[in-house]
């Protein structure tokens, strides 16, 4: 493939889905990546198996994994990896209280916020040799203000942030611009394990919605691809260790 290769980990998930999609869209080869075999096979169906996108089972958590698929992408679709999306992760309620809580904390941080160390380390060696690259971390409203019963995903989403903005620092003299996206409330799979979704669906959603968001909305997979695309494509290496709160103007209230 001649196209320039944008990574995208967490591929089938909302996010990794729209972001893949908007990606090819633009005019890049995508190898979607996932721990799940079986939804990087749905994913495929669900984007008609276009003919520049190919699927990688990855799992970010280990490092020794993620250094064989990227060569397995290098193999198959060719060294020209531009773009790393550091998208996978996963929720997870974390009361302090509860019994199960470190365990589960410990396996949050692992996806969201190791797995991103990893897949930096292995891909920023290849965009360096090319001496260009644009990663784009997917972040959280969490990780600026918290999460009551999150704190492990706001942790995380925390520690992405300021390794967002530390890989800028030593990536930037290399051409390799690193940029966070923060979502705010979106409607995916995840959101219900924070948001009671009989009341995310009720008749009152708008009034809710309106009383949060200035916009008046939920969040979309799509709006954040939107961002992330505007990224991957930017030709200026002067955005850089740049944190993008995309939260519909929550953090300054609505009427």
């Amino acid at each position: 493939m001649s196209r320039q290769i944008a990574v995208v980990t967490g591929a089938a998930g909302g996010f990794g889905a729209a972001i893949s999609s908007a990606l090819l869209e633009v005019g890049y080869a995508v190898a979607a990546t996932d721990a799940d075999a079986g939804a990087l096979e749905r994913l495929g169906g669900h984007l008609g198996y276009p003919e520049h996108l190919k699927t990688f089972v990855m799992d970010v958590t280990d490092a020794a994994a993620v250094e064989q698929a990227a060569e397995l992408i290098a193999e198959r679709m060719g060294p020209g990896i531009t773009v790393l999306v550091n998208n996978a992760g996963i929720i997870g309620r974390s009361y302090c209280l509860a019994q199960k809580s470190i365990e589960l904390s410990a396996r949050v941080i692992d996806v969201n916020l190791t797995g991103a160390f990893n897949c930096t380390a292995v891909f920023s060696r290849r965009m360096a040799a090319l001496k260009y690259g644009r990663i784009i971390n997917i972040a959280s409203v969490a990780g600026i203000w918290g999460a009551a019963g999150g704190a492990a995903y706001a942790a995380s989403k925390a520690g992405l942030i300021s390794a967002s903005e530390s890989w800028a620092r030593e990536l930037g003299p290399l051409n390799i611009s690193v940029t966070a996206i923060a979502p705010g409330i979106c409607k995916t799979q995840m959101l219900g394990q924070f948001i009671d979704q009989e009341t995310a669906q009720s008749a009152d959603e708008a009034r809710i919605i309106k009383s949060i968001v200035p916009v008046g909305r939920w969040g979309t997979p799509e709006d954040v691809a939107e961002v992330v695309t505007f990224l991957a494509t930017c030709k200026t290496n002067y955005l850089n260790a740049t944190v993008i709160p995309m939260d519909g103007g929550m953090r300054v209230g609505s009427l």
